[in-house]
């Protein structure tokens, strides 16, 4: 490469820098963009709230019938049901929560959870959808706007849907009932 004559040195050395910058600014290989992930899911109200659930945890939702209540079991576990020959835990999410309930609710709605070692239902008054959501664009939720434990939410999506974590929830202790203990 030649530097153009008839300038003093500092002005050869100037533009040598500026050429050797771009050369290695173009020698940086293009970042490639990131792929959304992106959640399957499942939207319910309770108590007059929106949540949502991944789908990879939903094994069956279906309009319940009858509770049969089971005595000394923790106040969250609302009893059990039949569901094709097989015996589910229902649970109350706004008792286990602690979420405020507002006027009266149908929880005649049930969301069966597995992980393929436990399986259980939860409660919801309506399913009102399913969709998809990018996980990297839920934003945290706001300290004093819900009232559920944060690591039970994987985040908020559009300012009013949380999002519950089913994994947290499949693996919380208190959802095994285990009277042998002592």
């Amino acid at each position: 490469m030649t530097v153009p004559s008839g300038g003093d040195g500092e002005d050869a050395e100037r533009v040598m820098a500026v050429l050797a910058e771009r050369a290695a600014k173009l020698a940086l290989p293009e970042e490639e963009p990131r792929e959304a992930v992106l959640a399957d899911i499942l939207i319910f109200r309770l108590a007059h709230r929106r949540y949502a659930l991944e789908m990879k945890y939903i094994r069956e939702v279906f309009i319940i019938r009858e509770i049969t209540p089971v005595p000394g079991t923790p106040e969250y576990i609302a009893g059990i049901c039949a569901v094709r020959g097989e015996i589910v835990s229902l649970v109350d999410l706004r008792i286990l929560f602690a979420i405020p309930q507002k006027g009266l609710t149908d929880l005649n709605r049930v969301i069966v959870l597995t992980d393929g070692r436990i399986t259980f239902g939860i409660l919801a008054d309506y399913i009102t959808d399913i969709g998809t959501v990018p996980t990297d664009d839920l934003a945290p939720a706001e300290p004093g706007e819900d009232l559920i434990d944060e690591r039970y939410i994987m985040g908020v999506a559009d300012g009013q849907l949380t999002v519950l974590d089913a994994a947290a929830i499949l693996a919380d202790p208190r959802m095994v009932i285990d009277d042998s203990r002592q």
